[in-house]
Parts: structure tokens; sequence; C-alpha cells
């Protein structure tokens, strides 16, 4: 072979070795997960958008945005994306994508929009019959811009609001795509002192490519910074929730945890503005409780529902303050109409906190695993409930439900739900497990109809969704909310002494259950005790102390777990006051800081 030829070999070699690097790939960018978390809004038509900064642009240059990918929290029947520099303005180009579904959706636009280097919004037109708008449960100041009918407005910087991001993501295309990934995490996290703890936080790559490595540094409270490598290999627009082991904090209070990401696979982040994060960890005496609710479907007349009977009475005697059941009894004397909206596939079978993409048989074995990741979580929100018959006749309730978020919340979107139920009803339960055909808590000792006692009948369910209007949508970190309904108890409750009342806190978004707690009516109180309607005593918290004045009965003081603590040498935190005097009580919020 000739020189010459030679050359031209290596010069098409070289030439086929650029073109093959040359790849065009595809990422999603935006300030949200893959989690649809709630709707935002609560209107069935509007506009949204994210805005994409001058300084993200210039990363991209050159590339173009091919679609659009929407995260709804509800079908909408009329929907159209659009890319555009002025939300007010001509857009740059658009595509209707016509009827859309729950969940994430892409629309791929006809004409690509080639980033030009400055700022641009990317965002969609909705309409239909239902609330829509899907926002995730991750922060940007540019992430929530909408016209709910009244104009633009960015959501996300409006006080009233500090909104969430919505569900709105870019997909980018083009060759040699920047390496970036983000950031975040919760933004209150509850430990007990002195405990080991995890601070968790999440990472998602919005890279186009494998991320194999990254090196993440964090702080306490300002302090000297810690760097710590993490071998973890995720794909593009994944997600990876990880966490930082800490020994526990000695210090009640509030602490500031600083996280910063350092570099990706050896290298600088391409972009800074999402490379950082900030979790404030609460260090508490005492920790609220994550309670589980079991709404199981049930049958006197299903042979194989004792599973549930001893599932649920097994998960009661050993987890008493924690657990919640409800049997939900259908097509037998116990059915209650009130709960036509859950419905099961088979019996029994039961939902966990309302999750109804999860039916599972409701042995104790299954529900006490699944109890066990739900309560090793601190809850951001605890519940309380109160319950009284109004007078001798015992056929109203006052019910009082509290809620109290640890931190500052706003744009949320929870209704309080009340649940009746009653326990030691006499009935026959047919029973496919006579015979010792198989061991289950005792029913293969009874007969083929078992006359057993029925436990956590679902009575009555107050407001199957919750009720509008029950829980601000706003609150302050440690503020207690109250919401009061006056109930009537069914007629076909046989013994009023032996109900309890259940609160539900309800995530409007969602449809599951955040939390709740559970009264027997008119004997005690459980979670936040009962706050008086009147004006009571002055009590306050005086340097670890409960300073009294102006009452001279009996006053005794509570931690919001309804357990009662010495009125001296008191932790930081939110407490209950009782006051006694004769045939009278009172009863009072204070706090120490």
């Amino acid at each position: 072979m000739t020189k010459k030829n030679l050359l031209l070999l290596f010069m098409a070699l070289m030439a086929f070795a650029m073109n093959a690097g040359a790849v065009t790939s595809s990422c999603y960018w935006g300030y949200c997960n893959n989690t649809v978390a709630d709707e935002f809004g609560s209107q069935t038509s509007g506009k949204a958008a994210i805005y994409i900064p001058a300084e993200v642009a210039a990363l991209y240059k050159g590339k173009t945005v091919t679609a659009v990918r929407i995260g709804l929290a509800a079908m909408s029947t009329n929907v159209t994306a659009f890319v555009t520099k002025d939300l007010n303005g001509t857009s740059i180009t658009t595509k209707k994508g016509g009827t859309l579904y729950n969940g994430w959706n892409e629309v791929k636009f006809s004409t690509p929009y080639e980033i030009d280097g400055e700022g641009f919004y990317i965002g969609y037109i909705y309409s239909g019959s239902n609330k829509s708008l899907g926002r995730s449960n991750m922060y940007s100041e540019n992430g929530c811009w909408a016209d709910l009918g009244d104009g633009w407005k960015n959501y996300a910087t409006d006080p009233a609001y500090n909104a969430y991001a919505l569900n709105i993501q870019a997909k980018i295309s083009g060759e040699d795509m920047p390496k970036d990934i983000a950031i975040s995490s919760s933004r209150t996290l509850l430990v007990k002192k002195g405990e080991a703890c995890q601070i968790p936080f999440s990472v998602t790559n919005l890279s186009s490519g494998l991320i194999r490595k990254f090196v993440l540094a964090y702080s306490i409270d300002g302090g000297e910074e810690i760097e710590k490598e993490y071998n973890v290999t995720f794909g593009s627009n994944l997600e990876k929730e990880l966490t930082i082991d800490h020994p526990g904090f000695d210090e009640l209070g509030e602490h500031k945890v600083n996280l910063r990401i350092i570099s990706v696979d050896g290298e600088k982040d391409a972009y800074d503005g999402n490379n950082t994060a900030q979790v404030t960890v609460k260090v508490m005496s005492v920790l609220p409780l994550q309670r589980m609710v079991v709404e199981e479907g049930t049958g006197t007349w299903c042979g194989y529902c004792p599973e549930g009977i001893v599932g649920m009475a097994e998960m009661t005697k050993k987890y008493p303050d924690t657990f919640i059941g409800i049997a939900v009894h259908k097509k037998d004397e116990f059915t209650a109409s009130s709960y036509n909206g859950l419905t099961f596939s088979a019996y029994p079978n039961c939902y966990v906190n309302r999750v109804r993409n999860s039916e599972m048989k409701p042995s104790f074995v299954v529900l006490e695993s699944v109890y066990k990741k739900i309560t090793a979580v601190s809850p951001k929100v605890g519940v309380g409930v109160s319950a009284q018959f109004t007078d001798e006749s015992k056929t109203k309730i006052k019910a009082t439900a509290y809620t109290t978020f640890y931190s500052d919340m706003k744009g949320m979107s929870y209704r309080i739900s009340f649940v009746l139920t009653e326990s030691g009803v006499m009935a026959q339960q047919a029973n496919n497990y006579a015979g010792g055909k198989a061991e289950m808590g005792g029913f293969e000792k009874m007969d083929s109809w078992a006359y057993v006692s029925m436990d956590h009948i679902a009575r009555m369910n107050y407001s199957f969704n919750g009720y509008e209007n029950s829980v601000p949508t706003s609150v302050a970190a440690d503020e207690t909310t109250e919401f009061t309904q006056v109930l009537d108890v069914p007629s076909d409750v046989k013994n009023v002494d032996n109900t309890e009342l259940i609160a539900l806190l309800i995530d409007n978004g969602t449809g599951q259950i955040e939390n709740a707690a559970k009264v027997e009516i008119g004997k005690k109180t459980t979670g936040i005790e009962n706050v008086a309607a009147e004006t009571a005593p002055g009590f306050a918290l005086v340097d670890g102390k409960l300073s009294v004045s102006g009452f001279g009965g009996k006053v005794s003081l509570y931690d919001l777990n309804g357990m009662q603590v010495s009125t001296e040498n008191v932790a930081p935190g939110l407490y209950i006051v009782k006051a006694v005097d004769g045939g009278k009580t009172t009863v009072k919020k204070v706090m120490l800081k």
C-alpha cells in the first residue's frame, strides 16, 4: 500500500472515530424528582411552567428541547406543551398533547427549540374536569410558575406559598451533554436526643449517561465540612436515596445540616445551582408517633377472613398506641355504606394508610413487617383526637382533631376525616380453618361457623375524603391546629361504650393517610390533649418550669404523646397543661423554646 493510500485510510479512520464519538443523547432537566406528590392550585384549568435560567441554558447552548415531560395529579382532557421566553408573550413552539393521564406523560414537539443560551420557560396549558396540576416535594425558586385564572405568578417565591416545584421537565437532546446531578433533602428531620440517626438526602441524575460515584461535603451548624464519597451507579433521570450516618445530637432544639456536591465521577459538576441542600434536624426528648392505619375488607360470610380477625387482634395487642385497625365489612349485617368508596379485589385483603395501589393480606406477619417500616420514620405531622358525648343520651359526639406540623408548611392540601368503630359485637363467622386444617389463632379449634367477638367494626366514615378546609393550607412550625365536628352516632351501634373515634389526616392530593389517632369516646384522649375553647388561667413555661397564676386546683403537664411529665426541668418543646378544679377541667397548650 502506498503512503498516499495509507494517509487516506488514516484520515478515513479518524473521521469515522470522530463521527462515532459524536453521539446524540438526551436528558430530562427540571427541579423535581419522579414523584408526583400532590395536586397544586385546586383548579381544573390553568397554565404551569418552570424557568430555566441563562446559566443553565448556557450549558446546553446548541442543544434542543425536543419534548416536555409532564407529571399530572389527575387526568386532563386538553393539554398543550410550550416553550417561551415571555409567559405573557407568544410561544416559540407548541404541541397539543390532547388527553394525558395521572402520572408522567411526554409531549414531543414537531419543531424542537434550539437553546441559544438565554433563559426560557417550558410548561403546559391544561383543562378538563379534574384538578390536574401536579407538584413534587422538592423546592426551587424557579420551579413553580402558574396562571390559575388571575395571571402568571411565581408561587415558589410568594411568601404566602413558598410552593414546591411543579412536575415539569425539559427533554434536552444533543452531543457532548454536560454531567450534572441535583441534590435535595427533606426540610425537617425529627430525631431523639442522644440517639444515633441517619440524615437522609437524595440525588437525581440530570445527565444523559451513567453516574458511578460522587463526593459529598456536609457541615453541621456552620462547623467544619466533612467529605464522603458515595460509590453508586445510576442512570439518566434516576434518583438515589442516601443517608449520612450520625452518632446523635446531645443538644435539644434545631440544628442545620448543609450538604454540597463536590465532584461527579472525579469531575466538577456542570451546574452549581442544584448542588446544595439543607436539612433542619429537630432534636426532641420525645419523638411524636407515626401511626399505621389498616382498613381491612372482611365479611362474616368469608371463610378465610379469620386471618384478618387474628392479624388485627394481634397487632392491636402488640402495638396498642401506634396501630389502628378498621374492619370494613362488605355484604353482611355490619356493612357501612359510608365505606362504599373503598373496594377490595379479594377477602380478606387490606390497605395500609390507604395506599390503594398496594392491596395485601392482613396476616400478622405481613402487617408487622409493613408496620416496622412505616413507624421507623418520624412523622412530619402529629395527630391527636378528643371525643365526648354531648349529653347523657350518647347520640351525638363532639369530636376535635389536632394537627401539629414540625416545620413551616405552605401550600398544603390536607383534610381531616373521622371514623367511628365498635368492638365486642358477637356474631357468627364462617370459618374455613375448622377441624385443625391450619393454625389460625384458635379458629382451628372452633366450628365451621364460629361465634366470636367482632372488633374494629367500621360503623361510620363521616367524610371518606375528609372535610374541606379542616386543615389550613399554611402553618408555622410547632403550631397546633384544631378542627371540631359534632357527629351523629349511627342507630346500628350496639353499645356506644365500646366505640372508638379515629381521626385520619388525609393527603388530598394522593388520597393517602398521612397520620392518625384514635380515642375511646369520653374515657381518655390520645395524641395532642384536648384544648378547651374557653379562656384558661395563666400557664407558661419559664426557665424550664411550669408557671401557674390565677388557679388553685391540680395541674398536670403532658407531652404530645399524652404522657405525663414533670413540671420542672422541662425540655424545649410543645406541651399540654391540664388543670382540674372540682368538676371543671381546663386544658391549654404551652411551649418552651
